[in-house]
């Protein structure tokens, strides 16, 4: 049958049975998940006993041990209240290698660190965004949108009024065509289609521009305190 000791946790003050091999190693109480050193319980030197034969008297009849389950042999009970951790074995951050507390943590709490990103968290202090920020952020954005529905407005006029807007001009025929309307030395659809040509050149810039700044960007940049 394999020795055993007993250790007290210094966290929940349950007794704890250890082997007299895992003294000076790391241990986890199965009670309470406290981590700590296992050592040695301290010992107090007995009174040398006088010899039976010297004073006649017959020496106490040993304490009765306690059952003991059929279930569990020497290794199992030894071990059955403890958790050995080795310093191999206590996982410790790759940045600081401090141990990582709990064991499976993400971050760690001395310096940061994320495991799982790769990257060391950092802190700041901003200034909150006023009403004058918000609005000389979004403005340009409000302006940009303003544009875009304005370009679809007017070329939406100038393809129905066109036609009545060149009427009367030097560019007007005598000629009529095959529905009695006049004829123009440039039809109508050229300037349509330049009109078009001038507002797609503009309403892409104009689209991007709200985008970014009503979408991608709406909050107002931070301003970081000195």
């Amino acid at each position: 049958m394999a020795a055993t000791a007993e250790v007290v946790c210094p966290e929940c003050d349950e007794t704890l049975k250890v082997p007299p091999s895992a003294f000076g190693k790391k241990g986890k109480c199965k009670h309470c998940g406290h981590t700590f050193v296992l050592k040695a319980p301290a010992t107090k030197a007995a009174p040398k006993a006088a010899k039976p034969e010297e004073s006649g008297a017959k020496p106490p009849a040993a304490p009765p041990s306690a059952p003991r389950s059929p279930f569990l042999d020497d290794d199992e009970d030894a071990n059955q209240k403890i958790e050995l951790i080795t310093d191999d074995e206590a996982p410790r951050c790759p940045h600081c290698a401090q141990e990582l507390d709990p064991p499976d943590a993400i971050v760690c709490v001395h310096c940061g660190f994320n495991n799982r990103t790769r990257a060391t968290a950092t802190t700041k202090k901003v200034w909150a965004p006023s009403a004058e920020d918000w609005i000389m952020h979004l403005l340009p954005g409000i302006i940009a949108a303003a544009v875009c529905i304005g370009l679809i407005v007017l070329n939406v006029i100038v393809f129905m009024r066109m036609r009545e807007w060149m009427a009367g001009s030097f560019l007007e025929m005598e000629e009529v065509d095959a529905a009695g309307r006049k004829r123009f030395f440039v039809a109508p659809g050229f300037f349509i289609c330049l009109s078009m040509v001038f507002s797609i050149m503009l309403f892409v810039p104009a689209v991007k521009m709200a985008y970014r700044r009503l979408y991608l960007e709406f909050k107002p940049p931070e301003q970081v305190k000195v």
